[in-house]
């Protein structure tokens, strides 16, 4: 039975992309079909991308982190400032460290929450709500309230383009939708992640360590949202504290649109890789429309959000009759 849904919500995002893909060739032609314009697609998802992959693991638990955005902009931040310290002259052994610090910061970022929501027991919202205004808080202190610029060779990353056609960060968002997709599909891990998510008191009978599983979970987050961290400094060129403040509501409609259920023990990556490339997509065609608001996207995805949950719920409602 859970293969099955696995398949469906894949599936089904699958035939959503398709659609919209042949919908918007059809009506804005060269406009949107063009190489530049997949291009731009593949650089500008992956940062969001990874950090609704990372809300995933938490939302499968039966939890969500709303701190991805905030870790992203600490650990980009942190690195920014210690290659302008060791690094001022593009130093690969200083933007190396500066790398491996913000990942060690991603990863210690999601195992305070991991243990607020598992030892705890804070609410996973209100864990991660708290922890986000902490992360921005000391983000704003390292910055002074203003952006940081990064050196000029940290920015060749994000435009690094694989066989010339590929861009270098959509390679990542790959690579780490593969590997997360195995861990959560096919491992003990993934299955342990699961079934924490549908009942924690019978995981907990059956021998599983529920702290463990779910502080991990919340470490791969923050590991994800530091990657995204990095990327966004290099393409952007700077980071702030409050920099992409709307991704927040971007990655829980991801999950949500991609299978995860927010009461915990459904979700797989596949289908929330492919929601994060339909999403892309769809602001990618608005952009091509000049007489549509950008402003307008918010309101787009808010009623998303609400449409897809009712559904899903509505759903749920049906099958349990």
């Amino acid at each position: 039975m859970r293969k099955s849904r696995i398949n469906s919500d894949f599936l089904r995002m699958l035939i959503i992309l398709a659609v919209l893909l042949i919908f918007a060739g059809v009506t804005r032609g060269s406009a949107f079909m063009s190489v530049l314009n997949f291009q731009t697609i593949g650089k500008q998802l992956t940062e969001y991308g990874l950090m609704a992959m990372g809300l995933s693991l938490a939302m499968i638990t039966g939890g969500i982190d709303l701190s991805t955005v905030y870790i992203a902009n600490l650990s980009g931040a942190s690195a920014a400032l210690i290659m302008k310290s060791i690094a001022p002259h593009g130093e690969i052994s200083g933007i190396l460290v500066a790398c491996a610090v913000a990942l060690l910061i991603g990863l210690l970022c999601g195992g305070l929450n991991g243990f607020l929501v598992s030892v705890v027991k804070v609410p996973p919202m209100l864990a991660t709500l708290g922890t986000y205004e902490l992360f921005y808080g000391i983000t704003i202190v390292l910055s002074n309230g203003k952006s940081i610029t990064v050196i000029s060779q940290f920015k060749k990353f994000a435009s690094t383009m694989v066989f010339g056609v590929v861009p270098l960060p959509f390679v990542i968002f790959l690579a780490a939708a593969i590997i997360l997709s195995i861990m959560v599909g096919k491992s003990a891990f993934g299955r342990r992640l699961h079934l924490v998510g549908v009942n924690p008191k019978a995981s907990l009978f059956s021998g599983i360590n529920n702290v463990r599983i779910i502080t991990l979970a919340y470490m791969i987050s923050g590991l994800l949202s530091a990657i995204a961290g990095l990327i966004s400094l290099s393409r952007v060129a700077s980071v702030k504290a409050d920099f992409g403040s709307s991704y927040v509501m971007m990655t829980i409609l991801i999950a949500v649109l991609g299978g995860c259920d927010p009461n915990g023990g459904a979700g797989e990556i596949p289908g929330v890789a492919t929601a994060v490339i339909v999403l892309q997509v769809i602001s990618a065609y608005l952009n091509t429309i000049p007489w549509i608001n950008n402003y307008y996207r918010q309101a787009l995805y808010g009623l998303l959000l609400l449409g897809f949950m009712t559904y899903k719920f509505y759903r749920i409602k049906q099958r349990r009759r």
